[in-house]
């Protein structure tokens, strides 16, 4: 159909069928079987340029018809695209005048029992008076709304961030009892992180979440509410109902104002659907049996971070250190932690697990991830350090090499140590650095700190110069001077 539409659209403007196949890259054979077909009345209409398969009429029509101008829509399109500023204005005035007047299709997406559940968060908030500073909070709005029987969950948050969002969406299956296959959410960055128009980035850290729960997220489309239209439809419920019963209430705290709200969401969940004749909380009894046992241990929050990894073979997070195996040092790794757990990836390979360690300063070691032995005479970062040493004196050389011999596990275990103290050559002198290494020897206090602080109040002796005393010099001018 665009050959045949493209054929008969130039066919008065080049008038020939080699010309034709020519321009549109086709055989003449081609052009010869379309030469004489007719085309619908207004398909032969100018054809659209490319550019305008990305223009999502929907939403222009929603912002002209909340005030603004065509003109600024025109300038914001042709910044993305990058199109001359008012080459296409006039082609793209046309286009949305044809395309305002055309009736909106909207088929309704029929979800069947325990499919999927959409969350979003409300517009307006509440304010949270505190007594005791006498500041005003506001409250946001969580809502979750199962697709088949509209049931919904509610509660107020003092943030939208991570932290909050997932904890609400817990409690949401939680009160279930049960989990859905599909969370249809928001674009909200808590959830993705980059939103595309056909297929979004997750969020780690919610992509996390849905695998703990074994459900597939299934973020909407920017600017398209009506994919998730019950969480709307519930949201603008609670918006017109609680908010305006409540209007002239102060809360006093957080934990109030959802006591009020769940008090009123139970209500609610027992009033019959005019439409359907059932309540929502008798559409869920008939839901629950199609959805998800939730797994046995409650989901924890994890993060995510990236580290490199330190030629002693740790990594630092939270000033503590963890081992990663040695063929990774120079390299970064991507952690994931919790409360109680760190994980170390390389790519999709997990290359490491410890228990987080509590306090700062300690090591976490797993003597697997040490090179071999055999190894250690060869190494480049601790041979580099003895040269240095060398360099610097005999007291920091000796200093060095036993900072490695004592290590409990493995040579590299120091090596930080070692370096640490090495590097003090550019801020001290070498008298300095060889002061300090000689006073750790002596006391056995092979510690950084030590040796920097010997260091730092070293002081330089001054050079003896042969002076006569006082009274040999008065003697001495009482004679007539020196001789």
């Amino acid at each position: 159909m665009d050959q045949q539409k493209q054929i008969q659209f130039l066919k008065p403007l080049l008038k020939s069928k080699n010309k034709i196949a020519k321009h549109l890259g086709i055989n003449r054979e081609t052009v010869s079987k379309y030469w004489e077909e007719t085309i619908p009345t207004g398909v032969l209409s100018a054809r659209a340029p490319d550019w305008s398969a990305h223009i999502d009429w929907e939403y222009y029509k929603k912002e002209v018809g909340s005030g603004v101008s065509i003109k600024i829509l025109y300038k914001e399109f042709s910044q993305v695209q990058k199109l001359p500023t008012y080459a296409n204005f006039a082609r793209y005035c046309r286009l949305y005048e044809s395309k305002k007047n055309m009736p909106t299709i909207s088929l309704k997406v029929d979800r069947s029992p325990g499919h999927s559940i959409e969350i979003d968060y409300g517009g307006d908030k509440i304010e949270i008076y505190n007594p005791s500073t006498g500041e005003i909070i506001e409250a946001n709005l969580f809502v979750a709304a199962l697709s088949y029987s509209s049931y919904f969950y509610a509660e107020f948050t003092l943030t939208q961030r991570q932290e909050d969002f997932l904890s609400s969406c817990r409690n949401t299956f939680e009160h279930l009892g049960s989990a859905p296959q599909f969370i249809i959410s928001d674009n909200c960055k808590t959830a993705v992180t980059k939103a595309e128009k056909h297929d979004s980035v997750l969020n780690k850290t919610f992509n996390d979440f849905c695998e703990h729960y074994n459900i597939i997220a299934d973020p909407a489309r920017a600017y398209h509410p009506k994919d998730k239209p019950n969480v709307e439809n519930a949201v603008g419920v609670i918006q017109k109902e609680f908010f305006q019963k409540h209007r002239h209430r102060t809360f006093t705290s957080l934990m109030e104002l959802n006591l009020v709200l769940h008090e009123y969401l139970a209500e609610k969940m027992n009033e019959k659907i005019p439409e359907r004749q059932m309540s929502r909380n008798e559409l869920l009894a008939f839901e629950l049996p199609k959805m998800k046992d939730l797994p046995l241990t409650p989901y924890e929050l994890s993060h995510y971070k990236i580290c490199k990894v330190h030629p002693d073979i740790h990594i630092r997070h939270d000033r503590n250190y963890y081992s990663i195996p040695c063929r990774l040092v120079g390299r970064e790794v991507q952690i994931k932690y919790n409360g109680k757990m760190i994980y170390a990836y390389s790519g999709v390979e997990q290359v490491a697990v410890h228990a987080l360690a509590i306090g700062h300063g300690h090591y976490i070691t797993n003597e697997s991830h040490y090179p071999d032995n055999k190894l250690i005479d060869t190494n480049y970062h601790i041979q580099s350090s003895l040269v240095r040493s060398r360099k610097i004196g005999e007291n920091t050389e000796l200093l060095v090499k036993k900072i490695f011999a004592v290590a409990k596990a493995h040579p590299l275990r120091n090596l930080t140590k070692a370096q640490g103290i090495l590097a003090l050559a550019d801020k001290y002198k070498t008298e300095a650095i060889e002061y300090g290494a000689e006073a750790a020897l002596e006391a056995n206090t092979l510690n950084y700190n030590f040796v920097k602080n010997c260091a730092k109040n070293f002081r330089e002796k001054k050079s003896e110069q042969k002076l006569l005393p006082n009274r040999q010099l008065e003697f001495v001018c009482l004679q007539g001077g020196l001789s």
